[in-house]
């Protein structure tokens, strides 16, 4: 059996307070609510898909996410965005 994935254990630390600070002026990426709300546009531009891939490269960001990390965001939505 699998685990599901959960906003809070696995999804929030996934994003830097870079990240947080950056996008603060559209949505909050620490807040599980506005996350969900914006999970397809993330999910996009984690794959850079829609605009430029985020998180930035240096020196702006800490750089694209490794596909394990974009996978895990994917199944987050595909087990129902578990808080």
């Amino acid at each position: 059996m699998t685990k599901t994935t959960s906003f809070q254990m696995d999804i929030r630390p996934l994003f830097t307070q870079r990240d947080i600070q950056g996008m603060s002026k559209a949505f909050n990426l620490g807040s599980y609510d506005d996350v969900k709300k914006h999970a397809g546009a993330i999910y996009d531009r984690i794959r850079g898909i829609g605009g430029a891939v985020m998180p930035p490269p240096p020196p702006r960001g800490e750089g694209p996410w490794q596909q394990s990390r974009i996978e895990l965001f994917a199944k987050w939505m595909a087990d129902g965005f578990q808080p």
